[in-house]
């Protein structure tokens, strides 16, 4: 029997694995390809087809969902191993926090920023650090970023430098004319600047 003679007869289109089963089941049926179509039709054969396609389904949604849960555990696994292994080459290479010798000194920045809690100093606003910058150095005051912090950075024993992911506060500090801090970017970032107690630096990270 051809599908299409099948399909005309029971109004039910098979696909062709299950249409091959249906082929297998005639094939053994005792009786022409009238009397099938109607054993079929009347035994809910559509019913029981779409059924067997729910539960192959449902054991594909389950295996997937089985290899997802298998994958997750691997991976949670595999990310536990790299963490311990990490830790156990940064406790190898002995990273310390450093600083670049070419820029102003945490610690310095850090004494002016305590006058700012004794009142003899003040955080500047963005717009006055824009302003200063670009009255005393002749920057273009749309190509500058006025910043708030600076990458912690770390060293290891081979002399080897690597951002930690912490920041550092450096705020734009006023105390006086001849003792100040900005930190700002220009030309999109491609330029670091730090301006300390008026004299403008290149800043290296």
């Amino acid at each position: 029997m051809m599908l299409s003679e099948f399909v005309e007869r029971t109004g039910f289109e098979p696909m062709p694995a299950e249409y091959a089963k249906i082929e297998e089941a005639y094939c053994g049926f005792n009786g022409d390809k009238d009397a099938f179509c109607k054993a079929f039709v009347a035994g809910d054969g559509e019913k029981k087809i779409y059924q067997a396609r729910a539960a192959e389904i449902d054991r594909l949604n389950g295996k997937i969902l089985e290899m997802d849960k298998t994958f997750q555990q691997s991976s949670a696994e595999y990310e536990r191993r790299l963490a311990v292994l990490r830790a156990e080459l940064d406790k190898e290479l002995e990273w310390k926090p450093y600083e670049f010798n070419q820029n102003i000194p945490q610690a310095e920045y850090a004494e002016l920023a305590k006058c700012v809690d004794s009142g003899s100093a003040r955080y500047m606003t963005d717009d006055e650090a824009l302003d200063w910058v670009c009255r005393e150095f002749g920057f273009d005051r749309s190509q500058v970023t006025i910043l708030h912090e600076i990458d912690e950075q770390e060293i290891n024993r081979h002399n080897y430098c690597r951002s930690s992911g912490r920041k550092i506060d450096r705020r734009p500090v006023y105390c006086a004319t001849d003792y100040h801090y900005i930190r700002f970017n220009a030309g999109g970032g491609a330029w670091q600047w730090e301006v300390w107690n008026g004299q403008i630096r290149p800043f290296y990270d």
